[in-house]
């Protein structure tokens, strides 16, 4: 069976906040990225207390989701590529047990797609990488047009966020983990229009939304480099 149709059989539960797994890989992680990653959070109270929000994020490493998730204070819900869901059973069960649902990349994934608007719609964060891969350079890169068109569709507004570090300690090519200090940084949210929208006025809005998350995101990067402008 190809990826595409190993993903949709995939069930995905509908919440991980409770569940006891959670909450101790959640404790363990607090430690580990507190010490060994030196992980340091600001602007915490850009994030809305409750309601369906997305937060748009930069992605450098395998390290940037349970990072987001142990720095966000709500559940939340990450889109992770397909065949890292069907590869291995142990795998999958420990994604799935900690937020992750199966997304194929470059398709309308329609239950993916269905399975956000829903979390959103349920009240939940929904952390988003909206570059669609992890950074080779350093660099961010163009972010995905689907980030604003899901914000104006369930009316959820876009927190951008930025993380500095992780690429270092975990980039491409690496399978551990060096210690260092990461940076994670939340800017106010960015609300969308009426989804009483036509359909050109909806490419045009989503647009407009998705480069104003994405300058955001830049301008929060940019804030977290150090005076010598390069990365730790």
């Amino acid at each position: 069976m190809d990826t595409t149709k190993a993903s949709q059989l995939i069930e995905v539960p509908t919440t991980v906040w409770n569940r006891p797994f959670y909450r101790g890989v959640r404790a363990f992680l607090s430690v580990f990225c507190k010490t060994y990653l030196q992980m340091k959070v600001e602007g915490l109270e850009n994030i809305p207390p409750d309601g369906g929000t997305i937060v748009a994020v930069n992605h450098q490493s395998h390290l940037d989701v349970p990072l987001m998730g142990l720095a966000l204070p709500r559940e939340s819900r990450f889109p992770g590529k397909a065949e890292l869901f069907t590869s291995s059973f142990l795998l999958r069960s420990f994604l799935l047990s900690l937020g992750g649902f199966p997304i194929v990349r470059g398709e309308g994934d329609r239950k993916a797609i269905s399975l956000s608007e829903s979390f959103l719609q349920r009240g939940d964060v929904l952390v988003l990488f909206p570059e669609g891969t992890r950074t080779r350079n350093g660099e961010i890169g163009s972010f995905h047009r689907g980030l604003g068109v899901l914000s104006i569709r369930t009316g959820s507004p876009i927190v951008p966020a930025a993380i500095m570090g992780s690429g270092a300690s975990l980039g491409v090519g690496k399978s551990w983990p060096r210690p260092g200090r990461i940076d994670i940084r939340f800017s106010k949210a960015l609300f969308p229009p009426s989804a009483d929208l036509s359909p050109r006025d909806l490419k045009e809005a989503s647009q407009s939304l998705t480069t104003s998350a994405e300058n955001a995101v830049r301008t929060l990067y940019q804030s977290l480099l150090p005076p010598d402008g390069l990365p730790d």
